[in-house]
């Protein structure tokens, strides 16, 4: 048993031969939550999930419950599947306030239970809103010492967000899965225009392709279905920005400026707000806080939570303070467009180059 990567993972869904022990982790959170579920379809069947699925969420995990469940019996089938979802073990409180803590006592019953999957259980933990990695590189400590007793055990697989061109990879092959080709260029359009949430673009691809029957989607499909927002594109500029992206912040912020319903004062309001976002999902991860945290501490509408999520998966490696002087720069922005008499598209331009001048 060890580490495998998202294409051995697949292998083993595929082949059916789904056993012992699994932790699902990474940044690109809908992958995650995709593959927790094709592992649950796997291994219980349709109409049984009343007693042979067991979901279990990390927050006051009832120990003695889960080692119930995993040691459990399936009914009428071969496997039963137990799930944990966003179980973190560092302080509670820094990341789920209200958590009972881990005491050494439960800490050795969660061992003594991933240690001893039965052969009849399948055993998924799997993060759906929570960064195990604490905004760094690697899981840590404590959580890294549960991840590495799975991966003695049991299988580890950590899935991270996709380049925006395998990302359109993915779109063109799941356009395909449902009977209707897409370019490359319309795969691209609509990873934009859905900043690139895998969440959203998979919603608005059943769309597609249902209004194409089975014919090819083209941009002129995307452009016609699919809403083209300003607030989407300069949160896909922002993004650009922080990760000091020079061509496609530029290409992103022509498309924007020639849009007539554009106006620079508009973009410089939608982008100081995207920015923010940013900021405020650095300085979270900084602190071992999660998404729930997030949307309720800043007031956030359920609405805009792939914001968020996008957010949280965008600034890993982004450093704290060059986001700090991006929102100091749009400040500045701000200021010179509403006292100076220079053309306000050429300031924000100014602004973009400054930020990306690292």
């Amino acid at each position: 048993m060890a580490s495998v990567n998202e294409k051995e993972l697949t292998r083993i869904i595929k082949s059916g031969e789904l056993s012992g022990v699994y932790y699902l982790y990474g940044t690109d959170l809908y992958s995650v939550e995709k593959y927790k579920r094709e592992m649950v379809k796997r291994t219980v069947k349709a109409g049984d999930e009343t007693y042979n699925l067991h979901e279990f969420e990390g927050k006051d995990i009832d120990t003695d419950g889960l080692s119930e469940a995993v040691d459990g019996f399936p009914m009428f089938a071969d496997k039963l599947c137990v799930t944990v979802c966003d179980l973190d073990l560092e302080e509670e409180t820094k990341q789920r306030p209200g958590h009972r803590k881990l005491d050494e006592t439960r800490m050795k019953q969660l061992t003594e239970t991933v240690s001893n999957v039965p052969d009849t259980t399948v055993l998924i933990f799997y993060t759906a809103n929570i960064n195990v990695c604490g905004g760094k590189k690697y899981p840590t400590p404590k959580n890294k010492k549960l991840i590495d007793l799975v991966a003695k055990k049991g299988t580890v697989c950590e899935i991270n967000v996709k380049s925006r061109s395998e990302s359109v990879r993915i779109i063109c092959a799941e356009s395909s899965k449902r009977g209707s080709a897409m370019d490359d260029k319309a795969a691209g359009l609509l990873f934009d225009r859905c900043c690139s949430n895998m969440t959203m673009i998979m919603n608005e691809l059943d769309k597609l392709t249902s209004y194409a029957d089975g014919k090819s989607i083209d941009v002129h499909t995307v452009e016609l279905l699919t809403p083209d927002s300003g607030d989407a594109k300069s949160y896909s500029l922002a993004d650009a920005v922080a990760a000091g992206n020079m061509n496609r912040s530029m290409e992103l912020f022509r498309e924007l400026i020639n849009d007539p319903e554009n106006t620079p004062v508009y973009l410089l309001y939608v982008l100081t707000g995207s920015m923010n976002d940013l900021y405020r999902a650095r300085l979270a991860l900084d602190y071992n806080h999660g998404l729930p945290e997030i949307m309720k501490d800043f007031g956030y509408s359920p609405s805009v939570e792939f914001r968020v999520k996008n957010a949280l998966s965008s600034v890993r490696r982004t450093d704290i303070r060059h986001l700090r002087k991006c929102l100091e720069i749009l400040a500045k922005a701000d200021i010179d467009m509403k006292s100076s008499g220079a053309d306000p598209a050429v300031i924000l331009e100014k602004a973009i180059v400054e930020m990306l001048a690292r």
